[in-house]
């Protein structure tokens, strides 16, 4: 492996996952509105999404461009990363496109560092490097937030699985970094959601089940019902 192509694929994954669609999209679609994040009643309080993501799209305008600004995420990870895996077939360089392109969708250098959740743009990358994993890895993160009641770990739990899925699938070293970076890339940006919902569960502000119906079609916030302006 060549330190200087590994670079230049860290680069240009970065880069592209940089590109916030949130944002271009909401100057069309919300020229007025605050893209830093978005309110969502939930029980007898309000969980505050604090990112910039395609949920706040959706809940905003509505689940077509929720939607749309979802598969552009994917896109901006899925081309760079397929670029170089069709490039350089024997080597491993898609995996640091594809870790690099979500660490620049939560923290893009042209927004001062503060971009989504990651989740669509690990999605994109994933189906390039191993599409069999992307249902396999986000059923296995829903059961595990079904299992421990809390709808965000429904949601972002399938990043952990990537550990036990690369190791069965008998990946090389260049797949745990990936792993070990998405999760360090998802994690923070999604932590302060899961504490809040948690403490909200514990404090009685909403029911478990309630809170689940946020992944509900795959999605955290396609119920626009519950959107609170801000």
């Amino acid at each position: 492996m060549s330190i200087w192509i590994a670079l230049a694929a860290v680069v240009v994954g970065y880069l592209f996952g940089a590109i916030s669609f949130t944002r271009i999209l909401g100057r069309w679609v919300l020229p007025d509105d605050d893209l830093s994040g978005v309110g969502v009643q939930l029980g007898k309080g309000t969980l505050r999404f604090n990112r910039t993501s395609a949920s706040l799209i959706s809940l905003k305008r509505g689940p077509g461009y929720g939607c749309l600004t979802s598969l552009l995420d994917m896109a901006k990870a899925a081309i760079p990363v397929l670029v170089f895996k069709l490039a350089f077939p024997d080597q491993d360089y898609e995996f640091l496109t594809a870790a690099a392109a979500v660490v620049g969708h939560n923290y893009p250098v042209f927004y001062r560092f503060h971009g989504g959740a990651g989740m669509s743009t690990f999605l994109g990358g994933l189906a390039v490097l191993d599409w069999l994993a992307v249902p396999v890895v986000t059923l296995l993160g829903g059961l595990t937030g079904a299992l421990i009641r809390n709808a965000v770990v429904s949601y972002v739990a399938g990043i952990v699985w990537l550990f036990p899925w690369f190791w069965w699938r008998g990946s090389g070293w260049a797949a745990f970094v990936y792993a070990f970076v998405v999760n360090l890339a998802v994690w923070p940006a999604i932590w302060p959601v899961m504490k809040d919902l948690t403490r909200m569960q514990k404090s009685g502000e909403v029911d478990w089940r309630e809170a689940m119906k946020l992944v509900t079609s795959g999605h955290p916030s396609l119920n626009r019902d519950k959107y609170l302006p801000d």
